[in-house]
């Protein structure tokens, strides 16, 4: 668990080894990323804020984790812009360091970073914009040292929703950066 403000680390925990279950407390008031991590699986990212939480009232969140193969997907929780921009925000770099590790304890893995919108503004518009924050995580990724030929970025827009576009939140759920496993 890390204060997504200071970026620092905040705890460090294991799952109960039967049932994954763990428990922490947080000081509310703040926004926190939720890191896991296991090997031979993609690791799971959430960014959670405990800022109008209920005082007294418990905060659960399920983490499922997937296998690495090949097609499988995760939504990169902690990858942050600002509206119509698609400059990394600072407190990104935390979920970047995180793939930079999954693809070196995992050396012949292949990705695609894909980044997505709502439908709000013209397709090409949105074309542009989520294929320039695709770029900007590859190029982020590139920068630290991951070679090239091991990563891909595309652009989707608003092709591949999840959600629908009729809401605020549907719309906050579409706009999303993915990792994909193309090969291991």
């Amino acid at each position: 668990v890390y204060d997504l403000a200071t970026g620092k680390l905040y705890a460090s925990l294991s799952g109960d080894k039967l049932n994954g279950v763990f428990l922490s407390t947080l000081p509310a008031g703040k926004m926190y990323a939720v890191q896991v991590q296991k090997d031979g699986y993609l690791f799971y990212s959430k960014h959670i804020s405990l800022s109008e939480l209920e005082e007294g009232k418990p905060f659960e969140i399920a983490i499922p984790l997937n296998k690495i193969k090949v097609g499988e997907k995760i939504v990169l929780n902690n990858i942050f812009f600002h509206s119509e921009e698609f400059a990394l925000r600072e407190e990104s770099t935390f979920e970047l360091n995180n793939v930079i590790k999954l693809l070196e304890k995992n050396p012949s893995l292949k990705i695609e970073i894909g980044g997505h919108t709502d439908n709000s503004g013209s397709e090409e518009s949105n074309r542009k914009l989520s294929e320039n924050r695709a770029k900007s995580v590859y190029d982020y990724l590139v920068g630290k040292g991951v070679e090239e030929g091991r990563l891909t970025y595309r652009g989707y827009a608003s092709s591949k929703s999840v959600s629908d576009n009729n809401s605020p939140a549907g719309k906050a759920k579409n706009r999303r950066t993915e990792l994909t496993v193309i090969a291991i």
